[in-house]
């Protein structure tokens, strides 16, 4: 039961990090145009576009997501270790 709560701590960790991992480098990968100085004054040339800026999103939100689930998965250790600790404790 022990090694079952702190495995489940440890895998929630190890998936937030790799989820974390996955959605660093889908916004790595966005390209976003950008506009010269010259293109700017004649007003010809490329920005990014709305649906550039929409794929950025939801990497966003699953930083978010992978952060909480590594933050929970570290609660369920810290919870076990002091359950352990207070069980120990009763057996001093």
């Amino acid at each position: 039961m022990i090694s079952n709560a702190i495995g489940s701590g440890i895998a929630s960790i190890q998936g937030g990090i790799a989820r974390l991992d996955r959605s660093a480098q889908e916004i790595a990968h966005q390209s976003i145009s950008t506009v010269t100085p010259d293109e700017q004054q004649t007003g010809i040339g490329t920005s990014p576009s709305v649906s550039q800026t929409q794929d950025l999103t939801d990497p966003l939100l699953e930083q978010h997501q992978a952060l909480y689930q590594v933050q929970a998965g570290a609660k369920v250790i810290t919870t076990m270790n002091k359950a352990l600790g207070s069980l120990f404790d009763a057996f001093a």
